[in-house]
């Protein structure tokens, strides 16, 4: 659990990194400046205010990636510790249409389906690679705003890492490397590294270079051959012209 910090009106008491917590009267979104979002949520079990359930935290943003559909990425350099709530309407498992249930959160209180709300950003995450590390996981306090019988529900996820601009907010699809290599098998996808040269996800200390940026260093190489090529070709035409 963060620690405590200052009380921000309407909302009570802020974490260490300037969110409302969880279990506070605020809406637990930050503004791109840092700033905790100054709007009352609309419910004590729900942590976001009514704009940010319709567009997000303007902290963060779901972009397209050239290959795995929408990503979800950070607008700003966020800290370890970063509150984000996977939120939706509670449904009994066996009321979950088939086609949704790879995108519903199981929890103890029934699945959480958030595919209706383009303002539950979570669900866009992408699963990182083999070579890479996930950024966020299930907060201590996950199911602190659980409540069997409510129509709607919210799960608490947080950073796990500093996420610098513009990098992806990823995770494990599954309890660990192991199951979501299964769960990929199972789905007949192959699992594969999802950072790109514009939205970049974190990587493992023994992880060779990503492919985006060995393919950038090799163009870098031969412009860099070309420009030397040139200027040795200007050079003997100047000496034959001299000569």
């Amino acid at each position: 659990m963060a620690k405590k910090g200052n009380k921000s009106a309407p909302g009570g008491r802020l974490s260490v990194n300037g969110q409302h917590l969880p279990t506070s009267d605020g809406c637990i979104a930050t503004y791109r400046t840092g700033k905790p979002c100054s709007i009352p949520r609309v419910s004590k079990l729900m942590p976001y205010c009514g704009k940010c359930m319709r567009t997000g935290d303007p902290s963060l943003k779901a972009v397209k990636h050239p290959r795995f559909g929408k990503i979800l990425i950070a607008k700003r350099n966020l800290p370890k510790g970063y509150y984000v709530a996977w939120w939706g309407n509670l449904l009994p498992k066996k009321k979950i249409a088939r086609k949704r249930m790879e995108w519903a959160l199981e929890t103890t209180k029934g699945m959480v389906d958030a595919v209706p709300y383009d303002g539950s950003q979570l669900k866009y995450c992408a699963c990182v690679g083999p070579n890479e590390l996930p950024t966020i996981d299930f907060a201590p306090n996950s199911d602190v705003l659980l409540n069997r019988g409510e129509d709607k529900a919210a799960v608490m996820f947080r950073t796990l890492r500093p996420i610098p601009r513009n990098w992806q907010v990823d995770m494990m699809y599954n309890k660990d490397e192991k199951s979501t290599d299964e769960f990929f098998q199972e789905q007949g996808i192959c699992r594969g590294d999802v950072g790109t040269k514009r939205y970049p996800a974190l990587r493992k200390k023994n992880a060779d270079p990503p492919v985006w940026l060995k393919a950038t260093g090799m163009k870098k190489k031969a412009t860099k051959k070309k420009v030397m090529n040139m200027k040795l070709k200007t050079s003997k035409s100047r000496s034959k012209k001299s000569g």
